[in-house]
């Protein structure tokens, strides 16, 4: 959260190890989390009466992305678990009162920490168990620096947002990458939409962040897998050591400003943060991913899910194919397939009216589409929920559906390996 919040004639398929039955989620998206093959190695159970200062940093001044708080000592306090005696939290608090830093005038207070030069590591399961503020405006995260940020500069240190949540998506966060190449807006990430619970119960939210590869969980549900590939060419700089993170913004570029709705203070409320690394630097293999862009006959133009547009739909509008054209093809057996965007890191799903969005997290029939060759050697796709083509259809402006129930060249597609 830093400046960027500171923000195949044929298939070709890379057939996965196990094979699925139909209608199953892929195990990419159903694994659970590892019991046992890792070891504390550092934490932050916040059970003390102050910030332990052989531990964290507190930032203070303006913050970056034109937030409108100024990080101050002053917004952090510990709260007794109301159901553990023997228990603490560490608060964060957002509070709206005017402060005067350097001639400049700020209407909110908030705390920002990190661990730079007390602590960082190379690789490991990096853990949160917290309560986030809600309202229009909130901007908490957790979240990692290259430690070589002093020498090289942002983005080039690489930024892991481990958890990121704003107020105006109130059941949703969000984890990303930020590297050169792919930072800000155009950092490679996923959302996760959670029970609308955010705000009154605490969750936690985890990244399993080993050689060439990142997982992203909530509540020890799997939601996002990145490996270098992932970055369609550009430069992974997660190799090496990175330091935490803990802030509480109010406004910035991306979560906008509070309004007359939006509730001061804001409370920020972490139990623990928590640090593992494998058992003997055992390290389990990144996965083999099999991407594609899909290119329309129709048109000639590449199948893009536009992050700026927000509605998560496919639309065929694209002379070029880089991450945002990029799909990770799940093989389901017998000829059927799910589409994985880069995008988000969603599976491409089919409603019944038709229309074809980029927003599942799971596969079953909407999800499933049986691949048929055509004899110009394109491929169709048919969807398994309603038995219809995903066409290109020109007349809606290159946007995709699924409601033809034959394949003529609107509903073919050229698949070509990234």
């Amino acid at each position: 959260m830093l400046l960027k919040k500171s923000l195949a004639a044929g298939i070709c398929l890379l057939f996965l190890t196990a094979t699925l039955a139909y209608g199953l989620m892929p195990p990419s998206l159903q694994r659970v989390e590892a019991a046992g093959s890792w070891v504390q190695v550092w934490s932050d159970e916040f059970n003390g009466n102050s910030v332990d200062g052989s531990k964290w940093n507190f930032e203070t001044g303006p913050g970056p992305n034109n937030e409108l708080q100024l990080y101050t000592t002053n917004n952090v306090y510990f709260e007794n678990d109301p159901n553990n005696a023997g228990n603490k939290y560490l608060v964060i608090q957002a509070k709206r009162e005017d402060k005067v830093y350097n001639g400049r005038t700020f209407n909110y207070t908030s705390a920002r920490l990190n661990t730079q030069g007390k602590f960082d590591f190379k690789y490991g399961k990096i853990e949160i168990r917290a309560q986030l503020p809600r309202g229009q405006g909130m901007w908490p995260a957790f979240w990692m620096l290259g430690s070589d940020y002093g020498q090289v500069g942002w983005p080039n240190c690489g930024e892991l947002d481990i958890m990121e949540y704003v107020g105006k998506t109130p059941a949703t966060v969000y984890g990303t990458l930020h590297g050169p190449g792919y930072n800000g807006s155009t950092g490679i990430g996923a959302y996760h939409d959670t029970p609308d619970t955010i705000s009154t119960q605490f969750h936690t939210y985890t990244v399993e962040w080993e050689p060439n590869v990142i997982r992203w969980y909530v509540d020890g549900q799997l939601y996002q897998v990145r490996t270098p590939h992932d970055l369609d060419g550009r430069k992974w700089v997660f190799d090496h050591h990175f330091f935490i993170i803990l802030n509480l913004a109010v406004g910035g570029d991306w979560p906008g400003a509070p309004d007359n709705t939006t509730i001061f203070p804001q409370n920020y409320k972490i139990d623990y943060v928590r640090v593992y690394q494998r058992q003997n630097n055992e390290y389990e293999p990144a996965p083999a991913k099999n991407f594609i862009a899909l290119k329309a006959a129709a048109n000639d133009k590449f199948v893009t899910v536009d992050k700026f547009v927000g509605d998560r739909k496919l639309r065929a509008n694209r002379d070029g194919a880089s991450v945002w054209e990029m799909f990770e093809v799940k093989d389901l057996g017998n000829g059927k397939v799910a589409l994985l965007s880069s995008t988000d890191y969603k599976f491409v799903s089919v409603k019944s009216d038709g229309s074809v969005f980029a927003d599942k997290e799971t596969v079953g029939p909407w999800e499933t589409f049986q691949v048929e060759t055509q004899a110009n050697g394109k491929k169709a796709l048919k969807n398994l929920g309603n038995h219809n083509y995903l066409s290109a259809d020109l007349n809606l402006d290159s946007v995709l559906v699924a409601n033809r129930p034959t394949a003529s060249t609107w509903e073919q597609f050229d698949f070509v390996q990234k």
